[in-house]
């Protein structure tokens, strides 16, 4: 998400979970698997690096009222909030609070953490996708099955199973969407719902595709195909 924002990318840079830097702008992130007073702390203590830090969080499976609550502390502190969401097509982060606070800057530390950055060349990382609308994970993993279904043709259950998760069997028999049909016991194919249905995720078909796992399972299954035929 950072560098889509034209940031260069630093992690562990002087306690720093991660650093983005663009020119003379810092944005500070650290993360954690919740949103807890540990968390808090240490955003607190990255503003006197930079105005611009926010804390990174998973995205919660829910949004009760005692999450509401830290999001008002937040807010009151000038802390921002991202969340990443995961599924098993991608990764995504979020902004849900944009960091506000004004107080003074420690210079000092701050020159420190520019002249450790100045040391390093830009972090190899992974990014995570942009501009793609957040569906649920069980939705994407559907995706990611009929794809696989689109492409190959039907498949043994424990194929699919191999590549998408034991969360396949679910979904395969449960069929929420009606994408999916029973060839013949532990086989299963996409229906003429599903395939024109899912002509209208475009941008997560094009990330399941342009996989080299999913072009490698693919060739795999269209082989197994050629063999047994």
């Amino acid at each position: 998400m950072l560098e889509a924002l034209d940031y260069d990318v630093y992690a562990e840079a002087k306690n720093c979970d991660v650093v983005g830097r663009k020119n003379d702008a810092l944005v500070v992130v650290e993360l954690k698997n919740n949103l807890n007073i540990s968390l808090v702390s240490q955003g607190v203590q990255r503003q006197q690096l930079a105005q611009s830090v926010f804390l990174g969080i998973p995205e919660p499976k829910k949004k009760n009222r005692s999450f509401r609550v830290k999001q008002e502390i937040l807010k009151r502190l000038g802390l921002g909030l991202i969340t990443v969401y995961q599924s098993p097509v991608r990764l995504a982060a979020q902004i849900i609070i944009q960091p506000t606070f004004e107080g003074a800057i420690n210079e000092r530390k701050r020159q420190e953490l520019l002249e450790e950055l100045e040391k390093r060349s830009v972090d190899p990382n992974i990014g995570g996708s942009t501009n793609v609308p957040i569906y649920t994970a069980y939705r994407e993993a559907a995706i990611m099955i009929a794809n696989v279904f689109a492409a190959a043709g039907p498949t043994n259950l424990r194929d699919i199973r191999a590549f998408s998760g034991e969360k396949a069997d679910s979904i395969l028999a449960r069929n929420v969407y009606g994408w999916f049909e029973r060839v013949e016991r532990g086989r299963y194919t996409i229906s003429e719902k599903g395939l024109k249905e899912l002509e209208d995720y475009d941008k997560i078909n094009s990330l399941v595709r342009d996989k080299p796992e999913f072009k490698k399972f693919c060739d795999h299954l269209n082989t197994k195909t050629v063999i047994s035929s």
